[in-house]
C-alpha cells in the first residue's frame, strides 16, 4: 500500500575521495558518522518493518574486504563506487539515507556485501549499477539488509530517472547467506537492463509494479523468496532476441528453492521461456488472490462502458426522454481486454440520470459522431440499468444487439454474443472468467515455452494459470512454439480460465497435475497426455484440442480423471476417426451436461489401448462418445441410474475401477478396452472412498 513518508534529510559530515593503495593485506575500514537523523516514523506504518528506524544517530561502515582499497567516495548522500584496478569485495554496513552507485568500469568485477544495511532514499533509486563487467550484491550470513524506495512514481514521459529500487545496466547477482528486504513503494523492485540472478538468499521484494524484471534473463536458483507487486508482475522478462555471444534472452529459469509470488498482474512472465527444474517449490497468486493486490484499472461511479469485440468503429449514446428532450454524448476510449485468442475494446461515457432511455449509434471511421442520419448501426432505446454498469453490443446485419453486464465481466453469454458452443468462441454459454480486468493475470506465461521438469507448483490465478503463448513476434525471428511440456512435479492449480493453456503442443510425459477449478482444464492446438497422475474439474471442457485436422489428441498412459460441465475430452479434428487416439492409460471421464459428450470428436476416435471408462447424460450426445470404427470389440455402453454417495464399479479386463459417485444421474456409461466390461452401481464398498474419490486396481 502507498504510504506518504516524510522527507528523510541526512546532513553527511564526511566526505571521502580517492584511490587509496593498501599497503598491507588487512581490510581498510572506514566509519562514516554523522549527525541525527529522523529515517521517519511513517516507516513504521509498514508494519513488518516495525523498529528498524529508531531515529537514533547513524552510521556507515565501508570496508574494503580484497581487491583495490578506498576506491569510493561519499557526497551528499551518494556512495560511488569507482575507478577499480583489480576485482575486489567491498562490504558496506549501517544506516543511510541516500543511495549507492556502482559505477567501475566495463571490464572490472566488484562484490558488495551488505553486512546490515539499512539504506533509504526518497529523491533517487537506493542502489544504481551504471558499469561493471561482473557486478554482484552478496547478503552475508547471519545479517539482516533492508533497502527503502520511498520516491514518488515514475513516470513514463521521466527518462531521466530510474524506477527500480535496484537498478542494473549490467548483468547482476543478488545472493548470500544472509536476508535482503527490498521495498518499493511506488516503483519497480530490483531491474536489470541484462540478466538478473538471484541465488540462495533469503529475499522479500515489495513493489508497486515489477518486482523482478531482468530484460534478457531472470535466474532464481536456490533461493528464499517472497516476490509482492501490488500494480504489476511478480517476475518478468522482456527480451526474445539472440545476444551478441549467441544466447537466447528472455526465459525465466527457476532452479531450487522455495518462492511465494503475489502479483496484481501476471505471477511470471517471460519474453521467451519459462524452466522450472531442481524441485523447486513455487507458489503464485495474482490478481484478487493475492492479498496485496491493488486495483489497477479502476472503473467510475459516474461512467457508464460499452464493449465490443472489434476496435474500427466509434460510439455515441443519444440519452432521451422525448423528441423534444434528448441529448447526445460521444464515447471515448477506455481500455482493451486481451484474453488471448480475444480482445475487447471498452468505451465510457458519463451516466445522466435525467433521462430514462439511451440509445446506442456505432459509426464507422469516416462517419460524424453524434447524429442518427448516417450511421453504422443503432439499437432501440433502452432503459439504463442501476445493477450493471456495462453494456456488450453485438451487431448482426443492420441491428444492434445488447447485454447489461459488468466492467470487470469481460466476457457475457446471452442474446448476440460472439461464437458458438462448447467454448469455441467467447461468448458462448460461458466462455472464461466473467470477472478479470483489463490486464493479464496469469499464474505462468511465456510468449514460446513452458517446461516443468520437477518440483511443486501452486498456482490460483484470475487468469490462466499456466499459458503459454504463440501470437507474438519474437526478436530472434522465429515463430514462438506456444508449448507446455510436463515433465514432472506435483502441480497444484486454481483458475477462474484455463488450467492449462498453450497456443501450440501441450504434453504430460509425467507429473501429479491437480486442477481443482478451471473454465477449461488443459487446452491446446495439440494435447499429448504420455503419463502422470492428472484430475481435472471444469466448468466447460475437461480437455480440449484446437487443431481441425489429424490427430489433435493422443492419451498414450498414466492416470487421468475430468469431472467436466462441458465436454469430458473434445477434439476439434475433423480427420476421420483420428481426432482421439486412445492409446494406454486409464481414464474416468464424466461430462454432467446433456449438450456435450464425455468424449467428443467432430468424426471419430481410434482405440488401441487403455481401460476407459465415461460418463454422461442419457440421452446427450452418445454418438460422439461411441464413434469409433472398432467400438464393436473393444467398447461397451450401459444405462444406469446413478445416486450421489453410492458407488459404481467397473471391470475392464484385468483393470477394476471403484467411484464414490458425487452426483446423481440417469446416466450412459461407456467403457473402452473390453467389450465384456462390466458397469455396476453398488451402494457400498470396502473401499472407504469419500465422494468424487475413485481407485483402479
Amino acid at each position: 500500500m502507498k504510504r506518504k513518508i516524510i522527507a528523510l534529510i541526512l546532513l553527511l559530515a564526511l566526505t571521502l575521495t580517492g584511490c587509496k593503495k593498501n599497503k598491507n593485506d588487512t581490510p581498510n575500514d572506514e566509519n562514516l558518522g554523522g549527525d541525527e537523523s529522523s529515517y521517519g516514523e511513517d516507516l513504521k506504518d509498514l508494519g513488518v518493518y516495525d523498529g528498524l528506524f529508531d531515529g537514533t544517530s547513524y552510521d556507515v561502515h565501508v570496508t574494503c574486504v580484497s581487491g583495490t582499497p578506498g576506491c569510493y567516495t561519499l557526497e551528499n548522500g551518494v556512495l560511488k563506487f569507482t575507478t577499480l584496478s583489480a576485482e575486489s569485495v567491498y562490504s558496506v554496513s549501517g544506516k543511510l539515507s541516500g543511495s549507492i552507485v556502482i559505477d567501475v568500469g566495463d571490464t572490472q568485477k566488484l562484490e558488495l556485501e551488505l553486512t546490515g544495511l539499512s539504506l533509504v532514499s526518497d529523491s533517487i533509486n537506493p542502489i544504481t549499477v551504471l558499469s561493471g563487467d561482473k557486478v554482484s550484491i552478496q547478503a552475508k550470513k547471519g545479517t539482516e539488509n533492508f533497502i527503502y524506495d520511498t520516491r514518488p512514481a515514475i513516470t513514463e514521459d521521466d527518462t531521466a530517472s530510474l524506477s527500480g529500487a535496484i537498478h542494473s545496466e549490467v548483468d547482476l547477482e543478488i545472493g548470500g547467506k544472509g536476508s535482503l528486504t527490498v521495498v518499493s513503494e511506488n516503483n519497480n523492485g530490483i531491474h536489470s537492463k541484462k540478466d538478473l540472478q538471484v541465488q540462495n538468499l533469503s529475499l522479500t521484494v515489495t513493489a508497486t509494479d515489477n518486482a523482478l524484471k531482468g530484460n534478457d534473463s531472470v535466474s532464481l536458483e536456490n533461493a528464499t523468496a517472497i516476490i509482492i507487486s501490488t500494480k504489476g508482475d511478480g517476475v518478468k522478462t522482456s527480451n526474445s532476441d539472440i545476444s551478441g555471444k549467441g544466447n537466447q534472452r528472455g526465459t525465466v529459469t527457476i532452479s531450487g528453492g522455495n518462492y511465494e509470488i503475489y502479483s496484481a498482474c501476471d505471477g511470471i512472465d517471460a519474453a521467451y521461456d519459462v524452466v522450472i527444474n531442481d524441485n523447486a517449490s513455487l507458489a503464485i497468486y495474482t490478481d484478487k488472490y493475492s492479498n496485496y493486490s491493488e486495483e489497477i484499472t479502476a472503473t467510475s461511479e459516474n461512467l457508464f462502458y460499452i464493449r465490443f469485440n472489434y476496435s474500427d468503429y466509434k460510439y455515441s449514446v443519444k440519452y432521451y426522454n422525448s423528441d423534444s428532450d434528448y441529448t447526445w454524448v460521444n464515447c471515448e476510449h477506455h481500455s482493451t481486454v486481451s484474453g488471448g485468442r480475444y480482445s475487447y475494446y471498452y468505451y465510457s461515457f458519463p451516466k445522466n440520470d435525467s433521462y430514462s432511455k439511451i440509445q446506442f449509434f456505432m459509426y464507422s471511421s469516416d462517419m460524424e459522431q453524434g447524429q442518427d442520419s448516417d450511421y453504422f448501426v443503432c439499437s432501440d432505446y433502452i432503459t439504463p440499468s442501476t445493477a450493471y454498469d456495462t453494456i456488450a453490443l453485438t451487431a448482426r446485419g443492420s441491428s444492434l444487439y445488447y447485454d447489461w453486464t459488468n466492467y470487470t465481466t469481460t466476457v457475457s453469454g446471452g442474446m448476440g454474443g460472439p461464437g458458438g458452443p462448447g467454448g469455441m468462441g467467447p461468448g458462448g454459454m460461458d466462455a472464461g472468467n466473467t470477472d478479470k480486468g483489463d490486464h493479464s493475470t496469469k499464474g505462468i506465461k511465456a510468449a514460446n515455452e513452458i517446461t516443468v521438469n520437477d518440483g511443486k507448483i501452486t498456482i490460483k490465478s484470475y487468469d490462466d494459470a499456466i499459458h503459454a503463448n504463440s501470437d507474438t513476434t519474437l526478436e530472434n525471428g522465429q515463430t514462438p512454439k506456444g508449448a507446455v511440456t510436463i515433465n514432472g512435479g506435483n502441480i497444484t492449480l486454481y483458475s477462474n480460465d484455463d488450467g492449462i493453456h498453450a497456443d501450440g503442443d501441450l504434453v504430460v510425459n509425467d507429473g501429479n497435475i491437480t486442477i481443482q477449478n478451471c473454465y477449461e482444464g488443459i487446452e491446446g492446438t495439440t494435447v499429448s497426455i504420455l503419463g502422470g497422475n492428472i484430475s481435472v474439474i471444469s466448468r466447460d471442457d475437461g480437455i480440449n484440442a484446437t487443431a481441425t485436422s489429424g490427430t489433435s489428441i493422443t492419451i498414450g498412459g498414466g492416470t487421468l480423471y475430468v469431472y467436466a460441465g462441458g465436454d469430458g475430452i473434445d477434439s476439434n479434428s475433423r480427420t476421420s476417426y483420428s481426432g482421439i487416439a486412445f492409446n494406454g492409460g486409464k481414464l474416468l471421464i464424466i461430462t454432467t451436461s446433456g449438450g456435450n459428450s464425455a468424449i467428443d470428436s467432430e468424426q471419430g476416435y481410434s482405440y488401441s489401448g487403455g481401460s476407459v471408462v465415461a460418463i454422461m447424460p442419457r440421452g446427450g450426445m452418445s454418438h460422439e462418445a461411441t464413434s469409433c470404427q472398432t467400438f464393436s470389440s473393444i467398447g461397451r455402453t450401459n444405462n444406469l441410474s446413478l445416486t450421489k454417495g453410492e458407488y459404481l464399479v467397473s471391470e475392464i479386463g484385468g483393470d477394476t475401477l471403484t467411484y464414490n459417485l458425487p452426483v446423481t444421474m440417469s446416466a450412459l456409461v461407456i467403457t473402452l478396452g473390453d467389450s465384456g466390461a462390466s458397469a455396476a452401481v453398488k451402494s457400498s464398498s470396502n473401499k472407504n472412498l469419500s465422494e468424487g474419490q475413485f481407485l483402479w486396481e
